[in-house]
């Protein structure tokens, strides 16, 4: 309970800029957090990938690994000072966000009638999470050092109609060089008990991509709200005490879970 207050009482504190309005007048699909761009790098053509405990990976292998202009799911976060590895204290730091990822307004939805104020956590995405990193328009109040744990809240409506109630919620997940074993979220929602989930990772590729998903109910996400329609509200945390280097594309609430390669599985299944 003491953890809802504060994550709720978080959500209170975002920039005072409106969310962009979503769009209207079609089925929802995604509220997402942070924009699908690659961790914001916008010229992919030199950046080369680490060597380091990959092997088939020699000297020159590019990030990019298809080509296509973007960092996705089973490619690599960048060898930046191309010492061999991507890591804390070697210069692989950086900071891609966007004006409106630094005011924390980069979130979208398709489907809504209505982006909540107190969603938040855009600018805790395409940003180097590492203890070493500038302490310049930080996320938190703590700065870099460890630990760095993103909270992302989602708080939304979407008109009743326009989405399948009963429907399984996907939490889609993009993020890159994530080391901790497994991975724990902890979510909460407005009016069900929260829950500590564990993801379970790739390892051994230094600087891996990874698209991962959490499946939730339908009614811990969604209730009724006084006009018939959809509230929708989760309030995210990752915990990684001991991570020193990592860092997020996006993440997002969907009716279609992201596969391994990035890529959207076009699935709709009933929850129990």
């Amino acid at each position: 309970m003491r953890r809802a207050l504060q994550i709720l009482g978080l959500a209170i504190f975002v920039a005072a800029l409106p969310l962009p309005a979503p769009a209207g007048a079609e089925p929802f699909r995604f509220m997402r957090i942070g924009d699908n761009d690659g961790f914001g790098f916008l010229d992919t053509r030199k950046l080369l990938r680490s060597a380091f405990l990959t092997p088939e990976a020699g000297p020159g292998e590019a990030a990019d690994v298809n080509g296509d202009g973007v960092l996705r799911p089973g490619e690599f976060l960048p060898d930046l000072n191309l010492d061999g590895v991507v890591r804390v204290f070697s210069d692989d730091d950086f900071d891609n966000r966007l004006p409106g990822e630094l005011l924390d307004r980069a979130i979208f939805c398709e489907g809504c009638a209505k982006i909540h104020n107190a969603s938040r956590g855009s600018n805790w995405t395409d940003l180097a999470l590492s203890a070493s990193a500038e302490d310049r328009d930080w996320p938190d109040e703590n700065g870099p050092q460890t630990p760095n744990n993103p909270i992302f809240v989602f708080d939304f409506t979407v008109k009743n109609g326009d989405i399948p109630p009963g429907a399984v919620i996907f939490f889609n997940m993009v993020f890159g060089d994530y080391d901790i074993f497994p991975a724990v979220i902890q979510v909460e929602f407005a009016a069900k008990p929260a829950r500590r989930l564990e993801i379970e990772l790739k390892r051994g590729l230094d600087g891996l991509i990874q698209a991962r998903t959490a499946l939730l109910r339908f009614d811990e996400v969604f209730t009724r709200d006084e006009n018939g329609d959809w509230r929708g509200f989760a309030g995210v945390e990752f915990f990684a005490p001991a991570e020193p280097y990592t860092a997020f594309d996006f993440v997002e609430l969907s009716l279609f879970q992201i596969a391994e390669n990035g890529t959207e599985i076009t699935r709709l299944t009933a929850s129990r």
